[in-house]
């Protein structure tokens, strides 16, 4: 009994020992800056406040989208979040009027509103790049998702350049995502 015990903790720690190491990557991936251009920002959504404004998270990842097309490394931005279920807001409409309020050409703006997770994300975006032809892209989210969603996104089928580019707005709830994150990362390895 105590040898399965022993080998129960060993296997724990390895488990425990890789985690750790895969949130370092995943944070070393994600908060790299990008410095080149694009043709296309992809913003992932996140939650609204209950009045149907961006909540801190999301307004984050908008503005570092907001900021990539003012300093003209992206000609397009596409949005995409779910439709909310309790308020029905519609994320994606949110993110586009907030960037057309920042000063984005609403015909340089595509809403998805049904990208209800990262995978629903990468799925349209890739249908929309059959009709678009992007030859790049640069992901825009929080660093601690960064990793997965470029992931999706080329398991999806997108085989162009690929870039990130991450909220400089970071809060304690980063905190709770990356290891959500780190796990969710292998859930789509297997899955997907």
């Amino acid at each position: 009994m105590n040898r399965w015990i022993t080998v129960l903790c060993r296997v724990a720690f390895v488990v425990v020992c890789w985690l750790f190491l895969h949130c370092l990557w995943i944070t070393w991936d994600g908060m790299r800056p990008f410095t080149g251009k694009a043709d296309v920002a992809i913003v992932l959504g996140t939650t609204l406040k209950s009045n149907g404004n961006p909540s801190p998270w999301l307004r984050g990842r908008i503005v570092a989208a907001l900021n990539l097309y003012r300093r003209q490394q992206v000609k397009k931005i596409f949005v995409s979040g779910m439709i909310e279920t309790d308020t029905h807001f519609r994320q994606g409409t949110v993110m586009k009027d907030y960037l057309v309020q920042g000063g984005v050409n609403p015909n340089d703006i595509i809403v998805d509103n049904y990208g209800d997770n990262t995978y629903l994300t990468a799925v349209h975006f890739n249908e929309l790049n059959n009709q678009y032809h992007f030859n790049s892209a640069v992901v825009v989210s929080s660093y601690y998702h960064i990793t997965r969603s470029r992931y999706i996104i080329r398991k999806m089928g997108y085989k162009n350049m690929l870039y990130s580019d991450f909220s400089r707005a970071l809060f304690w709830k980063d905190w709770q995502g990356l290891p959500r994150d780190c796990v969710a990362f292998y859930k789509y390895l297997l899955v997907y």
